[in-house]
């Protein structure tokens, strides 16, 4: 009897104990739910369009060439995705941070050339920190254009929708192939 008394005990505790939990859980603000990931894109980028990567490196949104890369922050910002957008902030400050220290030896060059009772600086030093300074902001431009293009390839990733679908396909001996297809289309 002792023991069957202690199973009802041990059971009515388990069973408050979920019913506690479970309470608790359902008076919580309702959030939105990254397992549904598959549908709420379907609704939220529908009138985003796919970012295209010209050839000669330019970017075009829904067939317009744009301007700038920094224009493709209006489409980021658009789909608000934080990876996307890491990438993005990550190219303007390796582009910004490129450019200080690029101007940063003409800057001391023209203060050490004024300065009074300055020799100057030697043609040795001038041409170290202008050949740096190139190669400084080229860098600097390829890895943020490398950012930049990961940016757009992520957006052009989370922008796709799959879709399922059914295939039949003729075969030469007078026979259909059935299948399925999956495929991503913007």
């Amino acid at each position: 009897m002792k023991k069957n008394n202690l199973t009802n005990q041990v059971l009515i505790a388990v069973f408050i104990l979920c019913y506690a939990t479970s309470s608790l859980l359902a008076q919580q603000p309702p959030s939105s739910r990254r397992d549904t990931a598959f549908f709420q894109p379907l609704l939220e980028n529908v009138h985003l369009k796919p970012i295209i990567i010209g050839s000669n490196g330019r970017y075009y949104y829904g067939g317009q060439r744009l301007r700038n890369q920094y224009s493709l922050e209006i489409p980021f910002g658009e789909m608000d995705d934080p990876e996307v957008n890491r990438y993005f902030t990550r190219a303007r400050t390796i582009r910004a941070v490129g450019s200080v220290i690029s101007a940063l030896p003409g800057i001391y060059f023209l203060v050490t050339s004024r300065s009074v009772g300055g020799r100057g600086v030697s043609r040795q030093t001038f041409w170290i920190t202008y050949f740096g300074a190139i190669g400084v902001s080229l860098t600097s431009n390829l890895v943020a254009n490398a950012q930049l293009r990961r940016a757009v390839n992520t957006y052009n990733s989370r922008l796709g929708r799959p879709r399922i679908g059914l295939s039949a396909e003729p075969l030469p001996n007078n026979s259909v192939a059935f299948g399925l297809s999956l495929k991503k289309v913007f």
